[in-house]
């Protein structure tokens, strides 16, 4: 097939979150089963610094009679697929990929509307004709309308279908109604069947309405999105399209996470040997001034500080947990009233807590290696990648029971010696305690410690076998 990965970002060239890796695996594993996959994305300063690429057209956008604007083609190699960058500077070329100290940019939905129309032509320019443009959160939200009625009569594209991945519901990104004949839509699809949400347009629901087919990132997910509690407003629209909606878990990327081959651990070791997790504890607690003990469970934590990852909860409940023989260690940044929370604890406790604001990957794998437990109590997690991680490292995740996180972790509850980890239901703090105090108890029996980090090491969550079921929703477009 003819696949075209329209996205905004793309581990090993620009990254923001997990929608990045997930459009570099993809990209990487539809090649290596004999697709011809390219990628179009915006030329972010960021982006062209990272990547040598050469000048390969000029075009124009007309969105609309009142929006025109001019662009470049820039194409470069990456890992042996062809990336396509639009360059445009003064959408962006700019600092970042879609805030500026930490608050989003106003134009965001200009800049992303310009992307979507500009990567169309694009298609016509290099003459690649795909079967399928597969477009990712509400940044590429327009994409499926501008190919449906934007070139609707265009022969060029009259084989092509579309796909969307909703990576996030919660991020939908709308801007005023009055806009619509800047991003070039008909006032006959402003209307809550397509764009319209009060008096704005939503984007992302302008793309689950247009396009072919519809996914999320798991199984959970989906169920989750279906229903008006979980579905951050989309229930309605995702409802009517539900035969074309499906959920397929993320893979998890084992060429870059993976103990037995981990060039950023201080030693590596696999689940036959397991000596080298020893020395990734050691060397956590040394290098954090922790108490070196290898008797003290350690609870890690690498995340991304905001209210989904269930930090009004978590800290509360660490208050109390930090009460006992424990050593916890969280990094992340965003939020900074969770930060402020977050470091008050770490000056009460500095013996037993720590906490990083920043992103460190060395750091991260440390974490994930040197630690016994892992902290995923989200409100809501799309699939979630951590935990996957944990689990090849030999950490036990403890999760919630949400989204991709009930995919993939199997508790430990009523003794079940095949758990991979540990799992509550309820997002209240004494939920989490008591799940919290579990762990504790399993930890001083090590026999079923050893039994369940066998189990979670054993797990394999392979981007083969999620590409495949890609293509399965591709092919089974009319």
């Amino acid at each position: 097939m003819k696949i075209l990965l329209a996205v905004s970002e793309l581990a090993g060239i620009v990254k923001n979150g997990g929608l990045a890796d997930v459009a570099s695996a993809l990209a990487f594993w539809m090649k290596k089963l004999g697709h011809d996959v390219r990628v179009v994305m915006p030329g972010y300063r960021e982006a062209l610094d990272s990547l040598t690429t050469d000048v390969v057209g000029v075009g124009e956008v007309i969105v609309s009679p009142w929006f025109r604007t001019g662009y470049a083609i820039r194409e470069g190699d990456f890992q042996g697929i062809p990336v396509y960058f639009i360059e445009h500077s003064h959408y962006f070329d700019r600092a970042g990929l879609y805030t500026v100290d930490g608050e989003g940019f106003g134009d965001n939905a200009e800049r992303f509307a310009f992307f979507c129309r500009a990567a169309l032509p694009v298609c016509e320019m290099v003459d690649f004709q795909p079967d399928v443009i597969h477009g990712h959160d509400w940044q590429s939200g327009l994409l499926s309308f501008y190919l449906k009625v934007h070139e609707g009569s265009n022969p060029f594209f009259f084989n092509t279908r579309s796909v969307m991945t909703i990576h996030n519901g919660a991020y939908q990104q709308s801007i005023d109604g009055f806009m619509m004949g800047k991003l070039g839509i008909d006032p006959q699809y402003f209307t809550p069947d397509y764009f319209k949400e009060g008096n704005r347009i939503n984007l992302l629901k302008g793309g689950i309405a247009f396009s072919d087919k519809i996914t999320t990132v798991s199984p959970g997910y989906a169920k989750e999105l279906l229903t008006e509690k979980g579905s951050h407003g989309l229930s309605h629209i995702l409802q009517r399209r539900q035969q074309d909606f499906s959920g397929i878990l993320n893979g998890c990327d084992y060429e870059h996470w993976d103990p037995a081959t981990d060039a950023l651990l201080p030693a590596t070791y696999s689940i036959d040997n397991l000596e080298g997790k020893s020395i990734c504890k050691r060397t956590l607690q040394e290098s954090l001034r922790l108490r070196v003990d290898s008797e003290v469970p350690i609870y890690g934590m690498v995340s991304r500080l905001s209210e989904q990852k269930g930090f009004a909860y978590l800290v509360p409940v660490l208050w109390e947990f930090l009460q006992k023989d424990i050593q916890v260690v969280l990094q992340g940044s965003g939020d900074q009233a969770v930060a402020k929370e977050l470091d008050h604890l770490s000056r009460v406790f500095p013996d037993k807590c720590k906490f990083i604001e920043a992103y460190d990957n060395r750091l991260a794998h440390l974490i994930e290696a040197g630690s016994d437990f892992f902290l995923m109590p989200s409100l809501f997690e799309p699939c979630g990648l951590n935990q996957l991680y944990s689990m090849r490292y030999g950490t036990l995740p403890i999760v919630r029971a949400v989204g991709g996180l009930a995919d993939t972790v199997t508790g430990f509850m009523d003794g079940n010696m095949e758990a991979t980890g540990f799992m509550f239901g309820s997002a209240a703090p004494s939920a989490l305690l008591n799940s919290l105090n579990q762990t504790e108890v399993v930890y001083r029996d090590q026999e079923i410690m050893d039994r369940l980090i066998a189990n979670a090491m054993s797990t394999s969550f392979s981007w083969e076998h999620s590409a495949r079921e890609y293509l399965t929703v591709y092919t089974s477009i009319e």
